[in-house]
């Protein structure tokens, strides 16, 4: 299995009602840690991202945030600029966690990525 740490950075509620719906969808589904700024600082969630890694000592750790360029975005960055085994991926949605999920513990790091981008991005469709 792999030691992932998962993390879901977002604007609102959005964090918190995208796990709960890979939940019902995935099972069983990894941990999610979800964080908003809607009710915490950013310092306050930066503070908790870094004591869980040093807690959980993640192979990689994952930071899903809702906004490329926003403020869960910028402290994404903050983050990955002292963690190396971190991987950013913005504009988190369902398609993309149910990916992670399923896949996560069947493909090497870089094939994970690969894929669950490229589901993330056959979830948006125009018809």
């Amino acid at each position: 299995m792999a030691n992932y740490l998962n993390c879901v950075i977002s604007h609102g509620a959005l964090a918190e009602s995208i796990k709960a719906v890979v939940e019902k969808l995935t099972a069983p589904s990894p941990t999610f840690y979800c964080f908003t700024n809607q009710d915490f600082t950013l310092e306050k969630i930066e503070a908790s991202i870094e004591q869980l890694i040093l807690e959980k000592n993640p192979e990689q750790t994952f930071l899903f945030v809702d906004l490329m360029g926003g403020s869960c975005w910028i402290l994404a960055n903050r983050l990955k600029h002292r963690f190396e085994n971190m991987v950013i991926l913005s504009g988190v949605n369902v398609p993309m966690l149910i990916s992670y999920s399923i896949n996560m513990d069947r493909l090497p790091f870089e094939s994970l990525i690969s894929k669950i981008m490229e589901d993330a991005r056959k979830g948006i469709v125009r018809k």
